[in-house]
């Protein structure tokens, strides 16, 4: 009986250890904070998320779990963010949505000493930044706020043409934008062009198109490139709409994310591209080139902004302050293919980042000096950064859907002209049969006939 309860009493102190033990293991891996994160896809290393929760545990004493998630499109992120129904901490967002969200009163301005790094972003992207975006009404605090105070450059670039160099010709390149329209009529390229399912990308096309053309509407001639991607005016977007839809014919169609794989597939031959993009096609085809029209065109930032609802502050300006190092900025710029907000000198300055650097089979020389990845923003009066329609987005969003919607339209005239003619083609197949049948199915009774005939005289 003892025997039996000594067996029992270990039983039950091996359960209570054992439970005990899960139990610590439950507790052990609950983190004690989290970080929600919300980024554009394919828009970091992936290895990074880990290894911050790591560099924050052994900094604060304090695990973390970072809540990761991906947008598409300002407009999908803009949307998220004003429903509220989300705890959202950090967002990378555009320019222009950086504007709105300011406009809205969903930022809170940044504490610049509790980001050691942040001194490392190349200075020209705030002077530019600060020549479009510095008289922001933000609810509450002011009507003169700088875009400045409230968000981190993260990567930058240009809205270019991507292309196919194996066939597009140099009468095509000296054509400028209206190489999305093939103005110099190259065959190969039917059909072979592609456009950015983007309003805002697409309107700056086709304004500079316009520009080239000298078919701006009377007094828009004098405007600057900063001026005019920015007026969306009746006028302007009339002019805007017109050569769009004589662009539809020379389309293959419009993207937003597979252009890059159209490209380096030999499926399209011209893609209306960002230059992170481009730069990170151009790596898989070597037939591949990017340039931006020397007419002009958009520049364009994205950047790290904090919400007013953030919960976990710490862990976002030491996770704004970890991305901003040398090192980060380089893996990210690396992993993306976008050119990372870091001044180029910092990087010049880092061992750790050159070592990255030449990991992935690049001169440091060609890199920091290739135009295409590091355009020159501080003299080039010809790159202007798009700011928010306002309260014109909405014209523009329906001029946009009347432009698609003719292509829609054509491509569905063009499969029913494809049917009908295949619906005659097979009607006469099908008649051309049954007559054959028919004139076979009567020789062949006249010629039993013939026979029967013959047999009778032979018989007399």
């Amino acid at each position: 009986m003892k025997r039996i309860l000594s067996l029992s009493l270990v039983l039950l102190l091996l359960t209570a250890v054992l439970f005990s033990g899960i139990a610590g293991c439950s507790f052990a891996e609950e983190p004690d904070e989290t970080l929600v994160i919300y980024n554009w896809g394919d828009y970091i290393d992936e290895d990074i998320e880990e290894e911050f929760e790591e560099y924050y545990e052994s900094v604060t004493g304090k695990k973390l779990d970072i809540v990761y998630s991906t947008f598409e499109t300002n407009e999908i992120m803009l949307t998220t963010v004003e429903k509220g129904e989300e705890v959202i901490d950090l967002v990378c967002p555009s320019e222009y949505a950086i504007q709105k969200l300011m406009e809205g009163g969903y930022l809170q301005k940044l504490d610049y000493s509790k980001i050691s790094t942040y001194q490392n972003v190349e200075s020209d992207i705030y002077d530019k930044v600060n020549e479009v975006f510095t008289h922001i009404k933000v609810p509450g605090v002011g009507e003169d706020e700088r875009m400045a105070d409230y968000f981190v450059p993260y990567m930058w670039g240009t809205l270019g043409i991507l292309y196919n160099a194996d066939v597009v010709t140099e009468a095509d390149l000296a054509e400028g934008y209206g190489l999305l329209w093939n103005s110099a009529l190259n065959p190969e390229l039917e059909e072979k062009i592609l456009m950015k399912d983007s309003i805002r990308d697409s309107y700056v096309a086709a304004v500079m198109r316009l520009k080239e053309l000298d078919r701006l509407p009377a007094g828009y001639e004098t405007l600057s490139v900063q001026e005019l991607i920015n007026t969306v005016d009746d006028t302007l977007l009339q002019a805007v709409e017109q050569v769009l839809l004589e662009q539809s014919d020379a389309l293959k169609g419009y993207e937003v994310d597979f252009g890059k794989a159209q490209m380096t597939s030999n499926r399209a031959y011209v893609d209306l591209a960002w230059s992170g993009d481009a730069l990170w096609a151009m790596e898989d085809g070597e037939n591949l080139d990017y340039f931006v029209p020397e007419i002009g065109g958009n520049i364009w930032f994205d950047g790290w902004v904090m919400l007013k609802g953030a919960q976990n502050v710490k862990a976002a300006y030491m996770f704004i302050d970890y991305v901003c190092r040398p090192d980060i900025a380089m893996r990210n710029a690396m992993a993306i293919g976008y050119t990372s907000a870091i001044d180029k000198d910092v990087f010049m300055a880092s061992e750790e980042a050159l070592a990255i650097l030449e990991e992935n089979e690049y001169d440091a020389e060609e890199f920091f000096g290739d135009e295409r990845r590091y355009p020159d923003i501080k003299s080039n009066a010809n790159l202007g950064v798009m700011k928010d329609f306002g309260e014109r987005n909405a014209s523009t969003i329906e001029m946009w859907e009347r432009v698609k919607s003719s292509k829609q339209n054509n491509l569905w005239i063009l499969w029913v002209s494809i049917a009908v003619v295949g619906a005659g083609a097979i009607g006469f197949a099908v008649y051309y049969l049954v007559s054959h049948r028919a004139n076979a199915y009567r020789r062949l009774i006249k010629t039993a006939e013939q026979i029967a005939a013959e047999e009778a005289e032979s018989a007399e």
